[in-house]
């Protein structure tokens, strides 16, 4: 009787271990890499997505976020390949980026002065460019889950305020490193340099450069009002981010995982998006407390600094390709139309003759 039992209770163990061992097994591990500092919002939309694919898998599939590109050393090129050789799984990233390291195309989303709002970037970013977006991706073993937002990147530097583009003269700026941005800030009159974001903060600390050029989001949590006195809204540049999951992973998944993720990935960019939006009208205020000098340029000083950068779109025609350029300058008009419609999409009712 009692060998019996032992046994039995040998058959629970081997039993209980297995199912442990099985519930491991079952557990797939996704992690998500981005390059700005924790509680940014591409940071606070990673988390959000993190726990939404918990929450709709039950657990069988868990996302670690990894602050600062981590896991490439701070490297915004080193991400993307690891990304698409399924070293890193996930990121968040700019159009700059993939069309600095992956696509010259993804610039179209970028060009100076292009949105009126960020409600009219979302719209085209939800439409058939953003659609285009995600072919382009696929084409490089990338599946595009949604496109969130980076914002409008303002200016700042530690010599002067900036009003008009003779204030540009003499400044050496970082830029982000397309041609894009390099040409938009030559025809401005700026020295402007490239480098990694992670070399950003030292660079303006030790005087290597004088300014860069971001959205209030990261100004702040990566704490450059520490090392820069000036910030200039100007509303240059929008940036939106898509949220990209290696492709030969995403397809591993069964269809009920990937139709999780999909849904967890389409909440979590709508959140990432309002937090955006909240803290694009609450951080001049704060980077004020933080003791910047916040200069918020008029139309018509806006339009002295467009006007100068015209021959950029010209330029960037052939690298995007004309039927690029062409949609999205009709999708942006057409999302200004939608913007501005009355909503509910009901027409003012017609004034009675007297």
């Amino acid at each position: 009787m009692r060998g019996k039992n032992v046994l039995r209770v040998a058959a629970m163990a081997v039993a209980m271990l297995f199912l442990a061992g099985a519930a491991l097994a079952a557990t797939k591990t996704i992690r998500l890499s981005h390059i700005t500092a924790k509680d940014s919002p591409w940071d606070k939309g990673a988390n959000k997505f993190a726990e939404l694919v918990a929450k709709k898998t039950n657990g069988r599939i868990e996302v670690k976020v990894f602050p600062q590109s981590q896991l490439a050393n701070g490297n915004q090129k080193a991400e993307l390949e690891m990304l698409q050789s399924g070293v890193i799984d996930m990121t968040w990233d700019s159009p700059i980026i993939l069309a600095l390291f992956l696509d010259k195309r993804f610039d179209v989303f970028n060009l100076p002065w292009l949105y009126a709002s960020m409600d009219v970037a979302n719209k085209v970013a939800d439409g058939p460019m953003g659609a285009l977006a995600m072919k382009w991706l696929e084409e490089k073993g990338i599946t595009g889950l949604g496109i969130g937002v980076n914002g409008y990147r303002e200016l700042t530097n530690s010599k002067h305020p900036i009003t008009v583009p003779d204030d540009m003269k003499g400044i050496k700026f970082r830029v982000a490193g397309t041609k894009l941005y390099l040409e938009t800030f030559k025809l401005l009159g700026a020295n402007a340099v490239t480098m990694n974001f992670g070399e950003v903060f030292t660079s303006l600390q030790q005087g290597v450069i004088d300014g860069q050029e971001n959205p209030t989001a990261i100004i702040d949590s990566s704490k450059l009002y520490e090392v820069q006195k000036y910030l200039t809204m100007w509303h240059y540049s929008f940036d939106p981010l898509i949220l990209c999951i290696n492709k030969k992973l995403f397809d591993s998944l069964s269809p009920s995982d990937q139709k999780a993720v999909r849904a967890a990935a389409k909440e979590a960019v709508a959140y990432e998006r309002a937090v955006s939006a909240e803290e694009e009208k609450r951080l001049p205020e704060e980077l004020k407390k933080k003791g910047m000098q916040v200069n918020d340029l008029t139309p018509a000083q806006i339009a002295a600094f467009k006007a100068k950068v015209q021959p950029v779109y010209a330029m960037l025609e052939e690298s995007v390709g004309a039927d690029n350029m062409k949609l999205m300058l009709a999708e942006v008009a057409k999302a200004e139309k939608a913007v501005a419609a009355p909503k509910g999409g009901k027409k003012a009712a017609p004034k009675k003759k007297k």
